[in-house]
């Protein structure tokens, strides 16, 4: 199993996932045209897609999957509880029951719920004994969600902000709150927490998505991130951001993790008069 996160930000949120000759896209919030070049940039097109699967009906999430849909007969799967009331136009939609596993494209596929402020889900995916997850729209990360992403090997999760930064910024109070409430989008700093509660339990990689523009910085992010996983001692956990028309390299679900051995040996010295370098 493995995956790439083609595109992720407010501007429209998909990624790839495939495991043998299956592939799912998880959200579709880019135009068709803007799906088949990001989809090409990783060495696949949209025949490569088997399904579609919606973790919420914002159109960042959702407007590539009526042409998917319409155009290639590409099925589209969403929580029930998502699609309950939704606007996710006209297209066929197969509602699935939260914490319902249900089989396509050779893996298995559970819709979770998690905190925002519209009926919103996460997914985890298993195959060939390997399991991700994804919750890139939340605004807390309680037991019930942590439930749901331990024991994934890859996980792609909100970074949506940088408390200071947000406080700071050009928004407004009512949309400060709005972000920074239970039910709005995480920070940096609550990421690097479920990070650590999840590195125990076979975390390799994190893939911090849903990063603000305004609000975040990919290095900001990962820095945080990775800052509280090394000094927590779990530095060997990849952790990379996705960011908007972009896609993120290959990763391969359940690659292990390369812990750098330093090794001494002694020198004769160098022009700082030193005896002992690192390899």
């Amino acid at each position: 199993m493995r995956l790439s996160v083609l595109s992720s930000g407010s501007s429209g949120n998909a990624a790839y996932v495939e495991c043998g000759e299956g592939g799912l896209l998880v959200d579709a919030g880019l135009s068709r045209r803007r799906l088949e070049k990001l989809l090409a940039r990783v060495g696949r097109t949209l025949h490569d897609v088997d399904a579609v699967l919606l973790t919420h009906d914002h159109s960042d999430h959702t407007c590539g999957a009526p042409a998917l849909s319409r155009d290639f007969g590409v099925p589209v799967f969403a929580a029930s509880e998502v699609r309950t009331g939704s606007k996710l136009g006209p297209m066929t939609v197969a509602p699935v029951g939260p914490g319902e596993p249900f089989e396509v494209g050779g893996m298995t596929v559970t819709f979770f719920d998690v905190p925002h402020d519209s009926t919103t889900c996460g997914v985890r995916i298993s195959g060939d004994g390997r399991d991700l997850a994804v919750a890139t729209d939340l605004g807390e990360v309680g037991p019930e969600t942590l439930g749901w992403l331990r024991g994934a090997e890859a996980v792609v999760l909100e970074a949506n902000h940088d408390p200071e930064w947000l406080a700071r910024g050009p928004y407004s109070a009512h949309l400060k709150r709005r972000i920074s409430s239970p039910n709005g989008h995480l920070s940096n700093r609550q990421s690097a927490q479920a990070a650590l509660a999840l590195a125990p339990h076979g975390l390799k990689d994190l893939v911090l998505a849903h990063l603000s523009k305004t609000n975040n910085s990919p290095a900001r992010a990962c820095g945080t991130v990775h800052g509280a996983l090394r000094e927590g001692g779990y530095g060997g956990v990849r952790v990379r951001a996705a960011i908007a028309n972009h896609p993120t390299p290959w990763i391969e679900v359940g690659a292990p993790i390369e812990i750098p051995e330093y090794t001494y040996r002694y020198a004769r010295g160098d022009g700082a008069g030193r005896l002992f370098g690192f390899e």
